[in-house]
């Protein structure tokens, strides 16, 4: 089942690229939650379910005048997906460039995300995975 979930996680990074959360609804249960309150960002809130997803995703594009998540290591945590992403692009109203990387720890059940906590650094999703760091 892991490689099937990091195929699915591979399958969501371009989801989340192409912004298609809505034609792919059946890769997140109805219930999922999306964490960003790991990270100081001014989005670092928990969204709830996948109006809360959407909602989530229009206030952060709102942002952006282009974006992009690129997977940059993925490890296969059994029910859990580490990805450490590449986000770049380029702010909206300041033109500002962005390069900055992110934890992204997907957990999965039954062919479908349940949970999605970002964190800065791979040791710390890491350690919310596992308890331990490499």
């Amino acid at each position: 089942m892991s490689q099937e979930n990091v195929e699915i996680v591979r399958r969501l990074n371009d989801v989340f690229n192409e912004r298609s959360f809505v034609e792919n609804a059946d890769l997140l249960d109805p219930d999922m939650v999306w964490d960003m309150s790991h990270v100081p960002l001014p989005d670092a809130a928990i969204f709830t379910g996948r109006l809360g997803l959407l909602k989530f995703l229009d206030a952060w594009t709102e942002s952006f005048a282009s974006e992009h998540i690129d997977a940059e290591e993925i490890l296969d945590l059994g029910d859990q997906v580490l990805v450490m992403v590449r986000h770049s692009g380029q702010g909206k109203v300041s033109g500002i460039e962005i390069d900055q990387r992110f934890a992204m720890l997907w957990t999965l059940l039954d062919g479908r995300a349940t949970r999605m906590d970002m964190y800065l650094t791979r040791d710390e999703a890491l350690e919310a995975a596992t308890g331990r760091t490499e």
